[in-house]
């Protein structure tokens, strides 16, 4: 069985009609104070009196800013079975009260256990009720609360996560199977037809103050406004990673001498413009589909060599003389585009004493 969300601080009516006022650190002393070797609370039906029988035990708890958080061990089977199947959709805790002469630890409240509850009243009257037990002193119980407002909560925290630290990181924290079984919770908990006695609603007191609410709506506005600036620079950061790849390939075009310099800057901006989306430009059916830069790349490393960047440098080292190379790329009607850079290419090479290629490259 999943853990269990048990009980949320703030200000609630007891079983008994009395009203009892819980903060998250009574919360946090009830966690830190539980002991299975002290006592073990049980998973049980209703409230029994003795606690008796148990279906399950309370392995240990935790607590956050929503409450108290059960996690079961040793969940009979056929118990299981029955929570699956919806007979009990309801959860109550069931307290010691720190001035209970039962108490393991006096002082604060400590879980005496977990009831699961069934059906609400019947509508057919004068039937006799099942007893199970008398009331016990120094016990306080609660019955459950819904678990729309936890999943909601839950659920901005760890897109939070998600954002900040990564998919994995958010799954060891805060699972999705957790915040999709409060959501859950909440949908069972739904109207329906009945011909069960309408329960009256219990109406609890909000010990929320309006600056309270006012300062956790700008902290929740905070927090969006940081998973949209990291999902933005991830974003600039993945594109800006594709562009340089884009100009990496458009230069060695260039340095082969299969494009010309000119007209690098438009190749890389289609390039770029394929990839710009999230989801890249694809083209072809089924699987024959790929994207449209693997296409683009292909045709572009296929063409012709336009320049000969080899049979230039080598006239160069034996003794042809720049003049003449000019005089042959002018005699060509040359670009003046390509004449330029041969001509800053030559003089580069010669002083620095490096191969034409390289020259051309650090030109580019």
């Amino acid at each position: 069985m999943k853990p269990l969300h048990i009980f949320k601080p703030g200000k609630h009516v007891a079983m008994s009609g009395d009203s009892f006022s819980f903060s998250e650190s009574d919360l946090t002393a009830t966690v830190l104070a539980y002991d299975p070797a002290r006592h073990e609370a049980p998973l049980v039906i209703g409230h029994p009196k003795h606690d008796a029988p148990a279906a399950g035990w309370v392995q240990s708890l935790s607590a956050s800013a929503e409450g108290l958080v059960a996690t079961p061990t040793q969940v009979d089977p056929a118990f299981a079975e029955l929570v699956s199947k919806g007979s009990f959709k309801k959860i109550s805790a069931s307290f010691y009260h720190p001035d209970s002469p039962n108490n393991p630890v006096p002082g604060v409240y400590y879980l005496r256990h977990v009831g699961f509850l069934g059906a609400q009243p019947p509508a057919v009257k004068g039937l006799r009720p099942i007893e199970l037990a008398d009331g016990e002193g120094g016990v306080i119980e609660f019955g459950d609360f819904g678990h729309e407002a936890s999943a909601s909560l839950w659920r901005r925290l760890r897109d939070f996560l998600i954002g900040d630290r990564g998919l994995e990181i958010a799954d060891q924290v805060i699972p999705d199977w957790q915040i999709n079984s409060l959501a859950e919770a909440a949908r069972e908990h739904e109207p329906r037809p009945s011909f069960s006695e309408p329960v009256p609603p219990i109406t609890e007191e909000s010990t929320v103050k309006p600056e309270e609410i006012a300062a956790m709506q700008a902290e929740n506005e905070r927090l969006k406004g940081q998973v949209q600036q990291h999902q933005e620079q991830s974003r600039k950061a993945r594109l800006d990673g594709i562009h340089q790849s884009h100009i990496a390939f458009a230069e060695g075009l260039v340095s082969e001498g299969r494009l010309l310099p000119k007209h690098a800057p438009a190749l890389i901006a289609v390039l770029d413009f394929a990839e710009s989306n999230d989801k890249p430009l694809e083209f072809g059916e089924g699987d024959e589909r790929q994207p449209v830069t693997t296409g683009l790349k292909a045709i572009f490393s296929d063409l012709p060599k336009q320049i000969d960047f080899a049979e230039k440098a080598s006239k160069e080292r034996h003794g042809g003389g720049s003049v003449k190379a000019d005089l042959e790329f002018a005699e060509k009607n040359t670009d003046p585009d390509r004449l330029e850079l041969h001509q800053r290419a030559t003089a580069l090479a010669a002083e620095k004493n490096i191969p034409y290629e390289s020259a051309v490259r650090q030109l580019i």
